[in-house]
């Protein structure tokens, strides 16, 4: 079993998956299945003969329920989402990466010596799935370790590859959200981000939620 804040982190996304449409890797039988999950983003790289590789960039954003705010209480009353479905090149580019960094061998992050665990930073998830075999791994703020945890540097290059290479956050473009408090990434309660009306002048971007 893994640490109780792991199993914690486990709870939530389960429960969000379940909300933005993405397969219970718990049940999935494909031959490999490597779910990443950044910021308000998820990742999903699969196949299921190890020839042919399907990806899929997952968006989402959780909007405080309105009545409640007002009267203080930070409940999630909706969740928005899209998919963005990658070509089968690009698929195999990503799992490619996966495979060179051994990214699905990693143990999770407070199982690894000289990975702490802290209360401010980023925390990176990482469902891995086989037909005999699921893991759900966390790790916080790979960043930090990199210079001194081999593993927290394969987990941040691959991070760096997300982001520079790969270009995750141009994908949430594709997330039309309205006017609305939405949550901060990583569940943070008593953080709200305000999007205005898209019609209304001097608007916040969307693209400011990253």
């Amino acid at each position: 079993k893994n640490e109780v804040d792991t199993n914690l982190w486990f709870k939530w996304k389960h429960e969000l998956a379940r909300q933005i449409n993405l397969k219970d890797l718990q049940t999935s039988t494909d031959a490999f299945h490597f779910r990443f999950w950044i910021d308000v983003q998820a990742i999903d790289i699969w196949t299921t003969d190890h020839s042919e590789y399907f990806g899929v960039v997952t968006n989402y954003a959780q909007r405080y329920d309105d009545k409640l705010l007002r009267r203080g209480i930070y409940k999630i009353g909706k969740v928005y989402s899209s998919q963005v479905v990658l070509d089968s090149s690009k698929a195999r580019e990503v799992f490619s990466i996966i495979d060179k960094l051994t990214l699905a061998s990693i143990p999770t992050g407070d199982k690894i010596n000289g990975w702490q665990q802290g209360l401010d930073g980023e925390e990176y998830l990482v469902e891995t799935s086989t037909p005999k075999n699921y893991e759900f791994k966390s790790y916080w703020t790979p960043g930090i370790f990199a210079d001194t945890v081999k593993e927290a540097k394969q987990i941040q290059t691959f991070v760096d590859y997300l982001k520079a290479d790969f270009k995750i956050y141009n994908y949430y473009k594709k997330l039309e959200l309205p006017a609305g408090r939405y949550q901060s990434n990583g569940g943070v309660s008593g953080i709200e981000i305000t999007i205005p009306s898209q019609n209304t002048p001097g608007a916040t971007r969307v693209t400011n939620l990253l």
